[in-house]
C-alpha cells in the first residue's frame, strides 16, 4: 500500500476516541464499583505510575518505577521522591496542595519527566482503568459529582467511597439552573479523553515577555462577542475559559520556568495549589483540580530561595533536585537513546562502534564528580558503576554520596555531549563518504577539540582534558583487549595447544605425578612457570597462596564439562580460564599482532591473519570495515610505542 492510500485508508477509520454518554446515575454506580474513575489528578498520576510497576533500583535503597525506567536512566533516587510526592498526595496528604518543583541543571531531564507524565496521562485515559468521565459540554470537563448537592454528599460518599469535593464552574451552573430547571440527574455525563493537543485536562504555560504577558493565559478571560450576544460582561457564557487553568482541570499543569514568572503571577500558581481554585473578575472563585508540576534551572532556584519574600510560595513547593547522572552504563543509555531520536527524526543512520559511547561517558561522568579524599576520581566512576575497587564496596555508596554534597549539579550534560558526537560522526562522513561512523577516539578527539573552544577557566579546562586522558586510558585498554579477542580465535590452534598444554600439567601437579617431554620423552617435573604466567592473567589474577584451590577448580569445571558430553573440550569451555589463556597467547603473539596491523603491505600469511582478524571484529565483534580498520590501525599505534 502506498503513502496516499495508507492516508484515505486512515482517515476513513473515523476518530480515534470512541464517544460514550451516559447519565448521571449510570456514573454513580461506575464509580461505587470502581472508584478510580472518580480520581483526583493526583490520585490519577499516582494510579498511573503504579499500575506500570516496580523494582529495586541498582543500589541499596533505590528504586526503580517502570512507568519512567525506558526514557530516563540513573535517576532512581530523584524519581522516587517524584512518585512519593504523587503517592502522599493521593492519599489527601497536604502535599496535594503543594506544587512539585523540580530543579537542576539544564539538560538533566526535567522536563522529561513532565512530559513523560503528561503523555503517560494521555495513553491511560484511554485505558479502561484509567476512565475519565465530565459534565458533556463543560468548558473544564469537569468531575460529574459536583452535581450532587452539598445536604447528598455524605450519603454518596458512603456509596461510592469517594469524598465529593468542589463545585460547579459557572458554565455547568447556569446550564443546570436554566435549561434542566435545577434536575442535576438529566445531566448527560461524556466519557473524556486527556489530550495537551485539544487543551482537554493537560497544560502547559511557559513565561514570556513581561510586558505581552496576562493573567488572562492562566485564568481565562472575557469573550467579547459573547458580551455582545448576552449584554453582560457577568453572564458565564460570556467568559472565553481558554485560561490554562480551566484546561489541566482534572489532569496535569506543566509550569515550564516557574521561577521567571512575575510576583503576581507566582502568586496565581500559589492559590492554585494550595486552595484549588482560580478567580476571574465578575466571577467567584473556579474550582480546579490538577496537579501542577513545575521546573526551573538551579540559578533561578538559589536565587529564589535565598529572597525572604518568597516565604509563602516556597511553603507551597515540594522540591526535588533532578542532577545529572553519574553512572557510566546509564549515560550511554542516554546517548543512544538521544542519538536514536535524531536518527528517526532524518538525521540518518549512524554507526556506534564499541564503546564509542562509553568514552564520552567517561568525559562526561567525570566531569561531574565530587573530589573524595580517599577514592580516586576514576575510581570513584566505576565504583558508582557497580564494580567493587579495592576494599570500597557497593554497599558504601549511599555513605559516599551523602558526604558529595552538590554532586552531579555540574559538569558535561547529556545534550552538549551529543551534539559533539553527531558532529564527530558527520565530519568523519563527510571526508570518507563512506557510512557514517563513531569511534571511541573520534568521540576522544570530538571532545578535546570542543572543550578547547568552550568559554571556561584555564583551570576548569586543563581539569577536563585532564579527565580525557582519563578516559583514553581505560579505553585504550578495552581497545587491545578488543583485538586481542578477534586475534585470538585467528590462532585458535595456538591456543587449544596452549590448553591441553595447561591442562596436562596441572593434572600433573594436582596428582603428584610428571609429565614427559613431547620430544625427548623424559618425565619432568610439571611446567609451573607456565602455570603461573597463565594463572597472573586471569581475571582477578590468582595469587601464589591460591594457586592450589583455583587449579583443582579448573580440573572439576573441566570433568563437569566432559561429563556433560561437552567434546571437544575448547580452549573457551571454562570461562575463567579462557581469559588467561588469551591474555598469555597475546602477549606471546604481540610481535606478530605488531606487524600484521602495522605494515602496509603484509605478507600473504599475515594479510591471511588481518582479513580473518577484520571479519572476526565485524562478524561478532559489532564493528562495521571503517571502524574495524581504525581499531586495527590504532592498536596497532598502541602496540608500536
Amino acid at each position: 500500500m502506498d503513502f496516499h492510500r495508507a492516508l484515505s485508508e486512515a482517515a476513513k477509520q473515523g476518530p480515534a476516541e470512541p464517544s460514550e454518554s451516559i447519565s448521571v446515575n449510570e456514573y454513580i454506580e461506575r464509580v461505587a464499583a470502581h472508584p478510580s474513575i472518580a480520581a483526583t489528578a493526583h490520585q490519577r498520576i499516582h494510579d498511573m505510575i503504579r499500575a506500570a510497576g516496580s523494582r529495586p533500583g541498582k543500589h541499596a535503597g533505590e528504586t526503580c518505577h517502570d512507568f519512567f525506567a525506558a526514557e530516563l536512566f540513573g535517576l532512581d533516587v530523584p524519581l522516587d521522591r517524584v512518585v512519593g510526592y504523587f503517592e502522599t498526595a493521593a492519599q489527601g496528604h497536604e502535599t496535594r496542595r503543594r506544587i512539585l518543583l523540580l530543579w537542576g541543571p539544564p539538560g538533566g531531564a526535567k522536563s522529561t519527566v513532565a512530559a513523560m507524565l503528561k503523555r503517560g496521562l494521555e495513553a491511560w485515559s484511554r485505558m479502561p482503568e484509567g476512565a475519565v468521565y465530565a459534565l458533556e459540554g463543560c468548558p473544564m470537563h469537569e468531575e460529574p459529582l459536583h452535581l450532587i448537592p452539598p445536604p447528598l454528599r455524605a450519603q454518596a460518599r458512603e456509596h461510592t467511597r469517594v469524598a465529593v469535593e468542589g463545585g460547579l464552574c459557572p458554565v455547568c451552573r447556569h446550564r443546570l439552573d436554566e435549561e434542566l430547571g435545577g434536575d442535576f440527574l438529566r445531566f448527560p455525563v461524556e466519557r473524556v479523553y486527556l489530550s495537551e493537543a485539544k487543551r482537554v485536562g493537560i497544560a502547559t504555560f511557559e513565561p514570556g515577555d513581561p510586558k505581552s504577558m496576562s493573567m488572562e493565559q492562566l485564568t481565562g478571560g472575557m469573550d467579547w462577542k459573547a458580551i455582545e450576544r448576552y449584554g453582560s460582561d457577568a453572564h458565564p457564557l460570556a467568559l472565553d475559559w481558554q485560561g490554562e487553568f480551566s484546561k489541566s482541570n482534572r489532569g496535569l499543569f506543566e509550569a515550564i520556568e516557574l521561577l521567571k514568572n512575575p510576583a503576581e503571577f507566582r502568586n496565581l500558581f500559589l492559590t492554585m495549589a494550595q486552595e484549588k481554585q482560580f478567580k476571574v473578575a465578575k466571577f467567584g472563585y473556579i474550582d480546579s483540580d490538577c496537579a501542577i508540576v513545575a521546573h526551573t534551572n538551579e540559578a533561578e532556584f538559589r536565587a529564589f530561595m535565598a529572597d525572604p519574600r518568597n516565604e509563602a510560595l516556597k511553603d507551597r513547593l515540594v522540591t526535588v533536585a533532578v542532577p545529572y547522572n553519574v553512572r557510566v552504563s546509564d549515560e550511554e543509555r542516554i546517548y543512544r537513546k538521544l542519538l536514536t531520536d535524531r536518527n528517526n527524526r532524518g538525521a540518518g543512520e549512524l554507526h556506534l562502534a564499541p564503546h564509542a559511547l562509553h568514552a564520552a561517558a567517561m568525559v562526561a561522568v567525570l566531569s561531574r564528580l565530587k573530589e573524595h579524599e580517599n577514592l580516586g576520581a576514576v575510581e570513584k566512576m566505576k565504583l558508582y558503576d557497580g564494580t567493587e575497587i579495592g576494599e570500597w564496596k557497593l554497599a558504601q555508596i549511599p555513605e559516599i554520596k551523602r558526604a558529595a554534597d552538590h554532586e552531579g549539579m555540574t559538569g558535561l550534560g547529556p545534550r552538549r555531549i551529543v551534539d559533539i558526537l553527531s558532529g564527530a560522526a558527520e565530519s568523519a562522513s563527510d571526508q570518507s563518504e563512506g557510512e557514517k561512523y563513531l569511534t571511541p577516539i573520534m568521540a576522544l578527539i570530538a571532545l578535546t577539540d570542543q572543550i578547547e573552544r568552550m568559554e571556561l577557566s584555564r583551570e576548569e579546562r586543563e581539569q577536563l582534558q585532564a579527565f580525557v586522558v582519563d578516559a583514553r586510558k581505560e579505553i585504550d585498554r578495552q581497545l587491545k583487549d578488543e583485538v586481542r579477542k578477534a586475534f585470538v580465535p585467528a590462532f585458535g590452534e595456538h591456543a587449544q595447544k596452549l590448553l591441553d598444554n595447561y591442562l596436562t600439567n596441572v593434572e600433573a601437579f594436582c596428582q603428584g605425578t610428571r609429565t614427559k617431554d613431547p620430544i625427548t620423552k623424559e618425565d619432568r617435573d610439571p611446567d609451573e612457570k607456565l602455570m603461573r604466567a597463565i594463572e597472573e592473567r586471569v581475571k582477578p589474577s590468582v595469587p601464589e597462596s591460591a594457586k592450589d584451590t583455583f587449579r583443582q577448580g579448573v580440573l572439576m569445571r573441566i570433568g563437569i564439562a566432559l561429563r556433560s558430553g561437552e567434546r571437544p573440550l575448547s580452549y573457551k569451555t571454562d570461562t575463567i580460564l579462557a581469559l588467561g589463556i588469551e591474555e598469555y597467547l597475546f602477549d606471546q603473539l604481540k610481535d606478530i599482532v605488531r606487524v600484521t596491523v602495522s605494515k602496509s603491505n603484509p605478507d600473504k600469511e599475515q594479510a591471511m591473519r588481518l582479513n580473518e582478524v577484520m571479519r572476526e571484529l565485524c562478524d561478532h565483534g559489532g564493528y562495521n570495515e571503517d571502524s574495524a580498520r581504525d581499531l586495527l590501525d590504532y592498536v596497532g599505534q598502541l602496540l608500536n610505542r
